[in-house]
């Protein structure tokens, strides 16, 4: 039987043509133009480690087939809010002189009379550029971004 450690040294010693062959060859498929190597070389790791029976088990499958059904019926139900987040916060951010006000749900977030799944769909609603929505609501900070007047936010609205 092989090792997950050998897995894992076989697919990091390919070179890029082998490896998008190999991949190709396990997933049955053409590999997509936009991937890229790190993901291709992930992807490809956990594909040989289940065929080489490292998969999830019987149990693990079945919870995951339901969890699937599950979404597929109700995906709201299953939408992430942000940890330690407590329903009912107010998240208030200014942008461009506009002052924008999100709520902190049960299934996740209200913005503009809309249930949404992420702060990052609402962060780039409010600025049409991608944002980690944790970084824009100021709940998180992240280095080498914007300081918090640059971006036009007055410090104690960042997350009130």
């Amino acid at each position: 039987m092989t090792s997950i450690k050998a897995i894992e040294t076989e697919v990091e010693a390919l070179d890029v043509t082998e490896l998008k062959r190999r991949w190709s060859q396990a997933w049955g498929l053409k590999v997509p133009s936009k991937i890229s190597q790190k993901m291709m070389r992930r992807s490809l790791i956990h594909k040989l480690k289940e065929q080489a029976g490292f998969g999830l088990s019987p149990e693990d499958q079945i919870k995951l087939k339901e969890l699937v059904e599950e979404y597929k019926k109700n995906k709201s139900r299953l939408m992430k809010k942000a940890p330690g987040i407590k329903p009912g916060t107010r998240l208030v951010r200014t942008w461009q002189g506009k002052k924008h006000i999100v709520v902190v749900t049960e299934q996740g977030f209200e913005y503009e009379g809309q249930e949404y799944g992420s702060l990052s769909k609402i962060a780039n609603l409010i600025t049409g550029t991608k944002w980690n929505g944790l970084v824009f609501f100021g709940i998180k900070k992240k280095a080498g971004k914007l300081d918090s007047k640059d971006a036009g936010i007055s410090p104690t609205e960042e997350a009130s």
